[in-house]
């Protein structure tokens, strides 16, 4: 999100990938951890180096940094985000509007 002249916060890029079908098994944490190692992956050259704030509205994640889990792949991927310099801040679902828009909006059916 950047904000913008009329001073509001807008995005700047939108990211989405669909889960293979063992990713879609992951626990609800698992997946909101990946879609962030994911997208820092593919935003490294504008964020490494550079100190940021990550929104989500999964209070899950505000511990990632201190992650002291045995599950090994969610200590893996809090290893990897240990090169960016970000902390995490929780937003409320209802205050994170455009998080969710894209997924929560419905599209007529396309008759093709």
């Amino acid at each position: 999100m950047q904000k913008g002249a009329d001073q509001e916060f807008h995005p700047v890029v939108f990211l989405s990938k669909k889960l293979s079908e063992r990713e879609s098994n992951w626990s609800v944490t698992e997946k909101e951890c990946y879609a962030i190692v994911y997208a820092l992956e593919k935003l490294r050259p504008y964020v490494w180096g550079r100190r940021f704030h990550l929104q989500t509205d999964h209070a899950a994640l505000k511990w990632l940094h201190t992650v002291k889990e045995t599950n090994r792949k969610l200590l893996r991927w809090s290893l990897a985000l240990q090169d960016f310099d970000f902390d995490i801040q929780h937003i409320s679902g209802a205050s994170n509007k455009v998080a969710d828009a894209l997924s929560r909006e419905s599209f007529p059916e396309s008759t093709g």
